[in-house]
């Protein structure tokens, strides 16, 4: 039983295809958004210089870690106590099951799947009204204004960038964790990149309201998810080599020439291979509600995106997906 602790992986990826996301009301990050949110609308509107909204949104992130990843891994020790107590043997069953189960808390490639083929599902029928509607429960940016071609690529983006957030960075900082705290690590670790993910969702807009009340959780989320975006950059390329119609040489040269080309540190590294892969342009201009973002194009391909490069874009989510969970395998294995 001592080696259970290298199945989490493929575990929490199996609960995840098996059993999706909890309901709202049972899952742990919908509890933090809505924490977030009651936080920001206590406290935000007290706030009026950059500095006080500033260490306003540093303390409200700390309260958030305390509460959803410091009273998680404070549970686990108590339970860690009487276990080794009662049944010492029993302990490394207790770390598999508890660290497999907050992993797959944090990730979240089957929601990202199922919401991207309602999207799909609306443009087969040729709703785009509707494509546009359950695109946006996906997406921050403005859908309103969106043809056909548009909702597919920031479908496409969404793909390529939710790919590092919903599931590389999660394995990363949970095989980070095991590797130098063993179990607490691992759940300490993982759930705190989800906790900074999420605000940076919330708090991460560049606009007057959370320029500086979100500028900690964005800095901080741009930090967990540097060394994961470069890992995915390289996993994109080797699953392109295994899926008929993707350009993987393509992939390469494009993902290396504009990998550093957008605002964020991140973005790109994921998006640019994919844009390469597919011989389209992604990215760009894009507006977040009344907010302007003039970011250059990524790729040197059409603009003219279709289904079918949405189809593929799946092929390489699902691929990259499995390439994580096989990668995070070997690294406990090796441990």
């Amino acid at each position: 039983m001592e080696n259970l602790i290298i199945f989490s992986p493929v575990f929490a990826y199996l609960l995840d295809c098996l059993l999706g996301e909890p309901k709202p009301a049972l899952h742990p990050v919908c509890h933090l958004g809505n924490m977030a949110a009651l936080l920001e609308k206590q406290y935000l509107n007290k706030c009026h210089s950059a500095a006080q909204k500033f260490l306003c949104g540093i303390c409200c992130c700390i309260v958030l870690c305390i509460v959803f990843a410091v009273l998680p891994l404070l549970f686990f020790l108590v339970l860690k106590k009487y276990c080794l107590l009662a049944r010492p043997d029993a302990y490394p069953l207790l770390g598999f099951v508890f660290c497999s189960v907050m992993l797959y808390l944090c990730i979240a490639p089957g929601s990202l799947t199922k919401h991207i083929q309602f999207v799909q599902k609306e443009l087969k029928k040729g709703n785009i009204a509707e494509a546009r509607r359950k695109l946006s429960w996906i997406v921050g940016r403005n859908t309103q204004k969106m043809d056909e071609v548009d909702i597919i690529r920031a479908s496409i983006e969404s793909l390529a960038e939710n790919s590092v957030d919903s599931t590389i960075a999660s394995y990363f900082w949970f095989c980070a964790g095991y590797t130098l705290f063993s179990f607490e690590g691992a759940i300490l670790f993982t759930v705190l990149h989800r906790i900074f993910n999420t605000l940076d969702a919330m708090w991460g807009k560049k606009n007057e309201r959370y320029l500086y009340f979100g500028k900690f959780a964005a800095r901080t989320d741009d930090v967990l998810n540097f060394l994961p975006a470069r890992i995915s950059f390289y996993l994109i390329i080797l699953c392109c080599f295994f899926i008929k119609g993707c350009d993987a040489g393509n992939a390469w040269s494009i993902g290396k020439k504009y990998r550093n080309k957008h605002a964020s540190p991140n973005s790109a590294w994921a998006e640019a291979p994919y844009a390469g892969a597919l011989h389209l342009k992604l990215a760009g201009p894009v507006r977040y509600g009344e907010f302007f973002c003039d970011y250059p194009y990524l790729g040197e391909g059409t603009l003219l995106a279709e289904q079918k490069h949405l189809e593929l874009a799946l092929k390489i989510f699902h691929c990259t997906v499995f390439a994580a969970v096989f990668a995070c395998t070997i690294w406990i294995a090796a441990i």
